[in-house]
C-alpha cells in the first residue's frame, strides 16, 4: 500500500473516529488550514472540518467509508470511495480530490458525489 493510500485510509477513518479522538487523528492526516469544500460546504481549517465530521457522524450512525482507489502524482491525489452502513451496505459513493502540504499532509479536499 502507498503511503497516499494509507493516508487516505487514515482520512476515511477520520469521519467515523470516536469524538474524543478525531482532532488528533485528523492532525495526523491534514493541515490546520486545510480547505475541505464538499456540494454541501466549505470549510477553511481543521476545526471547522473536524466540526463537519462530527455532524456526519450525528446524521449517519454507524457510517464510515472505505477508500476504494487512489491516484496520484506531483502534489495531487484522488480517491474513489464508497460510503457505508452500519451493516457494511453501499449507501453512497464519490470521488475526492485533494492538494498536497510539502509534508504529504492534505492541504485542500473536494469532494463529489456520484449519482446513485
Amino acid at each position: 500500500m502507498s503511503d497516499t493510500q494509507q493516508l487516505w485510509n487514515d482520512y476515511a477513518a477520520c469521519w467515523s473516529a470516536d469524538p474524543a479522538d478525531r482532532p488528533a487523528a485528523l492532525g495526523a492526516v491534514a493541515v490546520d488550514e486545510v480547505a475541505y469544500r464538499d456540494p454541501g460546504t466549505e470549510v477553511g481549517s481543521l476545526t471547522g472540518l473536524a466540526a463537519y465530521m462530527a455532524g456526519f457522524a450525528e446524521a449517519f450512525p454507524g457510517h464510515r467509508f472505505r477508500i476504494d482507489e487512489v491516484l496520484e502524482h506531483h502534489d495531487r491525489s484522488l480517491a474513489r470511495w464508497t460510503q457505508l452502513d452500519g451493516r457494511g451496505e453501499r449507501a453512497s459513493a464519490g470521488i475526492s480530490t485533494a492538494r498536497h502540504h510539502e509534508d504529504g499532509r492534505l492541504a485542500e479536499i473536494t469532494g463529489f458525489f456520484l449519482p446513485a
